[in-house]
């Protein structure tokens, strides 16, 4: 397969994993709603989750977004798969219409416009990819540490703000933990390519993504939990392609644009998919269960079950005062 082709194939397939990981965290986010709250970042809200056939679906359709994922950058750079991958934003608006009953308004499809033509032309400028085969181990632990002082230091300042607060330093941890993720894949994917799959035991990506993977789903689920999805995945669609292509930068030797004037396109171009993104954000909010509702009709069934105790007891009471002694 040649460069050109294959760097067809990887856009397609990033566009697929789009799509996948939007529907995915639409699904994921309404059951993390619907978990018990005070869970947050804790394996016991994995395991809440984990009975939920929906959230399983989510879970799962996750796995074939993140096979895609896989494809994309076997065969294209992140400065190529993360932006695309990052459109995931522009599946999970249909969901959040349906689910509310409602028509997108002028304000979601302005969003969907500016998401799509700021990846569109950051790409349609960007310079062809670099092909570093041998990354120095110095590199990779340069950047598994600056990723896990950043998620250290997101995740103590989220526990100790507020819900939205919460959701959204959760959000930004969890972008770049699957920024990261994205550049082991990248790295795993393509040594396979060229050794073949008989060398998957002698890698140390494999190890590496579980447990990337699982930080990335604890984080991504508790900021889910925490607030509206308004807060969590317009954060992360952000977070996630800016560490990937700044991973991709030190890791692949990939570059942004050469050019003074291109570079400033690229920029642009990031800021109105930002802009778009942002747009976006309210649109989401009706992804969210209504755990004001929920937490009221709960405590409504409470104070009825209460009132029949006590009226059960007070009958009972007056039964015992007219028995004779």
């Amino acid at each position: 397969m040649n460069s050109a082709s294959g760097l067809m194939v990887s856009a397609f397939a990033a566009l697929a994993a789009a799509c996948a990981f939007g529907v995915a965290a639409a699904l994921q986010h309404q059951q993390a709603g619907l978990a018990p709250g005070g869970r947050t970042l804790s394996p016991r809200l994995l395991i809440d989750v984990a009975r939920r056939p929906l959230w399983l679906a989510g879970l799962a359709l996750a796995a074939a977004a993140y096979g895609l994922q896989g494809l994309a950058l076997a065969l294209g750079p992140l400065t190529l798969v993360a932006p695309i991958v990052a459109a995931d934003l522009l599946f999970a608006l249909p969901l959040a219409a349906r689910w509310s009953r409602r028509p997108l308004r002028a304000r979601d499809w302005a969003g969907c416009l500016l998401v799509a033509t700021g990846v569109a032309a950051f790409l349609a400028v960007a310079p062809p990819p670099a092909d570093r085969q041998a990354v120095p181990v110095t590199d990779w632990l340069l950047v598994f540490g600056t990723v896990a002082v950043i998620t250290g230091l997101s995740v103590a300042a989220g526990r100790v703000t507020g819900r939205t607060g919460r959701a959204r330093l959760f959000a930004g941890a969890a972008g770049v933990v699957f920024g990261l993720t994205a550049a082991v894949t990248a790295s795993f994917t393509r040594a396979l390519r060229q050794e073949g799959l008989g060398t998957i035991p002698s890698h140390w990506e494999p190890w590496v993504l579980i447990w990337l993977g699982i930080t990335g789903l604890l984080l991504s689920t508790g900021a889910f939990q925490a607030s509206a999805l308004a807060s969590s995945l317009p954060i992360i669609d952000t977070v996630e392609p800016v560490a990937a292509v700044l991973i991709g930068a030190v890791i692949f030797d990939e570059r942004l644009a050469t050019s003074f004037s291109g570079l400033l396109v690229q920029l642009g171009a990031a800021c109105v998919a930002v802009a778009g993104i942002a747009l976006l954000g309210p649109a989401l909010a009706a992804l969210q269960p209504d755990r004001r509702r929920r937490d009221g009709m709960s405590a409504r069934r409470e104070l009825l079950k209460t009132r029949r105790d006590t009226t059960t007891r007070e009958d009972y009471a007056d039964q015992l005062r007219h028995l004779p002694c």
